[in-house]
């Protein structure tokens, strides 16, 4: 139980809650919503983890090849269709969610690149 919802959280040994982190503020929360719960649990999602330098890698391929500053959020997602895509057939469809804009994460981006 986290903020009166049932969840999937990050526990540690004992159960307790641990704090999350990501260099996105909106990915920075040890549980998950009762949606994402619900489609788990039905079987019809799959939940990857991606690290923040890959999420950043991402960002940028993302920004130089196509021209678009993608949010930190959906950079953690870009950078698992780049992790993925090439094991798929060429005529294989991916769809992600651009949701947000990059430019509101520039700073963060340029402190963590150095």
């Amino acid at each position: 139980m986290l903020h009166g919802n049932k969840t999937y959280l990050l526990q540690d040994a004992d159960g307790q809650i641990v704090d999350a982190h990501s260099i996105s503020a909106g990915l920075d929360y040890p549980g998950i919503g009762p949606e994402h719960a619900w489609l788990r649990d039905q079987g019809r999602v799959t939940y990857v983890s991606v690290t923040d330098a890959d999420a950043l890698a991402a960002f940028q391929t993302v920004s130089r090849l196509e021209g678009i500053i993608p949010a930190l959020e959906p950079s953690h997602a870009l950078a698992e269709v780049i992790r993925r895509a090439p094991t798929l057939p060429s005529d294989h469809l991916l769809v992600v969610n651009m949701c947000g804009r990059g430019d509101k994460d520039i700073f963060t981006v340029a402190a963590a690149l150095g």
